[in-house]
């Protein structure tokens, strides 16, 4: 499409049916409260029409029964893949998004397992931040370095948009020139989503940004409020190492040179990532530990009181039932 050449989608229009698109991971059935807690929130903030359509093939007979009890859930069991880690993510997006545009949804949503609305206001505020040309809004994590990516623990649309552009939320280059070139001239990492962060950037249209508003960090990354109105709590169906956390490391740095190296062969391959395990083991151990102890506690003071967790991270409340993240260290990283 020629972006000099491209007219603006049309305006605003109301949420007649919102299509929230969720993929459920669970590491195991003890997250089955923080599950429960994402569709009571769902449930109790969403004051449109709305059907959440769900991928649950890789949750338990006792989780997949959680969602399909729920009102305004339709399950949908797609051809499974092998892919996993946000490949898997965005095969199993990709497979919902017809399905959804097919009911007749005016309005596309994305929401992540350990993601929720925390004000009724939530689908205005986003369209509110939607600009007219794209009709998008969505997260944007700048804390973990993303600089033109949409992030699906909360990306909403009109349908207009997926219908205009088949977008797809996979992570993986198109192969094209002109992504190669959005890549290098925006420096944005793939993650879920960076295929909706090209066409926006090669259509030259914007998009509303939903950046994250706490005040108190415990983690830089995780336990994140996006526009006042969006939780994402993060590495609930995932593991505890994010981009960002080798920033600051020197070890990281000094080995740098040995990445860029150029192998041919499996031996040589294998022995340069097993020199990079040997001098990197102990930062990367230090940091994984204390991302997951960080998360536990998260994890386990929003299941026990989710608006005390929410209004500690907002300011709004005292520490409450929530002493302990008084003593996590804030934004940056010490390793």
């Amino acid at each position: 499409m020629d972006p000099e050449n491209a007219t603006p989608l049309p305006p605003r229009e109301a949420v007649s049916h919102l299509g929230i698109l969720v993929v459920y991971f669970l590491k195991d059935d003890g997250d089955l409260p923080l599950l429960a807690l994402h569709l009571d929130r769902i449930e109790m903030h969403t004051k449109v029409p709305y059907t959440i359509y769900a991928v649950a093939n890789r949750v338990s007979k006792r989780a997949r029964a959680m969602i399909s009890e729920r009102p305004n859930v339709k399950i949908l069991d797609p051809p499974t893949t092998a892919l996993r880690a946000s490949r898997e993510h965005g095969y199993y997006l990709d497979a919902m998004l017809p399905v959804a545009l097919a009911d007749g949804v005016s309005h596309i949503c994305t929401l992540d397992v350990d993601s929720f609305p925390i004000r009724d206001s939530w689908v205005d505020v986003l369209l509110d931040a939607a600009p007219e040309e794209s009709g998008l809004s969505g997260v944007l994590r700048s804390e973990n370095g993303d600089v033109a990516l949409p992030h699906p623990s909360c990306i909403l649309a009109r349908r207009d948009f997926f219908e205009r552009f088949m977008p797809s939320f996979s992570p993986d280059s198109d192969s094209t020139p002109g992504f190669r070139t959005f890549l290098h001239s925006t420096g944005q990492s793939a993650d879920t989503g960076i295929r909706l962060g090209y066409i926006l950037w090669h259509n030259k249209l914007p998009w509303g940004y939903l950046v994250r508003t706490n005040t108190r960090n415990p983690h830089y990354l995780m336990a994140g409020i996006y526009g006042d109105v969006i939780f994402h709590l993060g590495s609930a169906g995932r593991g505890n190492v994010f981009r960002q956390d080798f920033n600051n490391s020197i070890l990281h740095r000094a080995s740098a040179p040995i990445e860029k190296v150029h192998t041919v062969g499996p031996r040589s391959q294998g022995f340069q990532r097993a020199l990079l395990r040997f001098a990197r083991r102990d930062v990367e151990e230090r940091v994984i530990t204390r991302n997951r102890e960080t998360f536990h506690l998260l994890r386990e003071q929003l299941v026990l009181d989710p608006d005390a967790l929410i209004g500690y991270l907002q300011g709004s409340a005292p520490l409450g039932a929530t002493p302990e993240l008084a003593s996590i260290d804030s934004r940056e990283s010490r390793i």
